[in-house]
């Protein structure tokens, strides 16, 4: 089971270009076809790592394989879902600058930006529906809430900074549900 969590991640990390975000689907689709967490865990899971400290990437595979199996389950996500980025890197710090202006390089590289934000703009839909909709209906006017104060706040204060928004977030959902809830 270790040795899958490796293999699994490892694909993750070897697939996904544009960064941790944009390996939300693929996360997504591997873990859920393995039953190694519920949508909601994996939503959970992304709110967590992305409140932590660190890259989302390894964020996430280490939670996951701590969920799964334990420390040596975190260790070996971890370890899948960095190495191929690591190997790619050492490759391409080798060969890029040779090649950085050369018009294929570059026009594969203006290939790959719309399809990077196409990918986290599905995540972030697939997310939000998971999160608000419910048998194809609105239902969590609250989350929607929080979600419109954060959208605002973040556009009239654009240096705000995340955890900022992270704790209000967090503070918001103490009160409307906990001593709130069902009053508002």
């Amino acid at each position: 089971m270790v040795m899958e969590l490796f293999i699994v991640f490892f694909k993750i990390g070897l697939f996904t270009f544009g960064g941790g975000y944009a390996m939300i689907p693929l996360i997504k689709t591997e873990v859920l076809s393995h039953g190694w967490a519920t949508v909601g865990e994996i939503i959970d899971f992304i709110g967590i790592s992305e409140s932590t400290p660190g890259p989302f990437a390894i964020n996430i595979a280490t939670f996951i394989g701590f969920d799964h199996s334990s420390l040596i389950g975190a260790f070996s996500a971890t370890l899948g879902v960095v190495l191929p980025s690591f190997i790619i890197i050492i490759l391409i710090s080798k060969f890029f600058f040779n090649f950085q202006d050369n018009k294929y390089v570059q026009a594969v590289l203006a290939g790959l930006r719309p399809a990077v934000v196409g990918t986290i703009a599905a995540s972030a839909m697939t997310i939000f529906a998971s999160v608000f909709i419910l048998k194809g209906k609105l239902t969590n006017y609250t989350g929607l809430m929080i979600l419109a104060v954060v959208l605002l706040l973040k556009l009239k204060f654009k240096e705000m900074h995340p955890i900022v928004l992270i704790i209000i977030s967090g503070f918001l959902g103490y009160l409307f549900y906990g001593p709130l809830a069902g009053i508002i």
